[in-house]
């Protein structure tokens, strides 16, 4: 709990009490390696802190899975446009190694705005923050080369290239695992 009050803090001041309040209105969760947190088809209820371990987050395009994020550790994972309008999620979020959670259900973080004196101000700085990553992929998805894609990666997510099956690299950028092999055989000669 304390990496997430932590994180909290990075983008709000917190008093003692309003510690006392995230502490009640989050709850811990340990999934295993495989599990799901989110299906395609369902309300996202949630939204999660990632404590410890590797999630990812991917959609259903012409019966092939496109892997669309990672959430590792210290970050925050959740179908936003899920959760806020608490419609059914087009997303899956499943977990790549055995994962910590903490998480806060749509109704406390409605407590969390109204009983935190700038709760409504971190879930603004935490959706922009989202907004920004998730152009920029899009963006770059229509824009940039595969291998620019791919050192894209690699800025974003360097510590986890050895923790995320090639397989879910290449299709996070959009490329076969052929072709991310043959990337990362030319990157390697330069």
């Amino acid at each position: 709990m304390q990496s997430l009050i932590n994180n909290i803090k990075t983008r709000i001041v917190l008093s003692e009490n309003e510690i006392d309040i995230i502490k009640r209105l989050f709850r811990k969760k340990a999934i295993k390696k495989g599990e799901k947190i989110l299906t395609g088809g369902e309300v996202c209820r949630s939204l999660y802190y990632v404590s410890e371990g590797l999630l990812r987050h991917y959609i259903y395009y012409n019966d092939k899975e496109i892997t669309i994020h990672f959430s590792e550790e210290n970050t925050f994972a959740c179908d936003f446009i899920s959760f806020l309008n608490q419609t059914p999620s087009e997303k899956t979020v499943e977990a790549l190694e055995d994962t910590e959670l903490s998480y806060i259900t749509h109704e406390n973080l409605k407590l969390f705005y109204r009983d935190i004196k700038y709760g409504d101000r971190f879930g603004r700085i935490l959706l922009e923050e989202i907004f920004l990553t998730a152009i920029q992929h899009i963006t770059s998805v229509y824009t940039d080369s595969a291998e620019k894609r791919y050192l894209n990666f690699l800025s974003s997510f360097n510590r986890l290239q050895q923790r995320i099956p090639q397989f879910y690299i290449a299709s996070f950028i959009g490329v076969t695992p052929q072709s991310l092999s043959r990337i990362r055989k030319r990157l390697s000669k330069n």
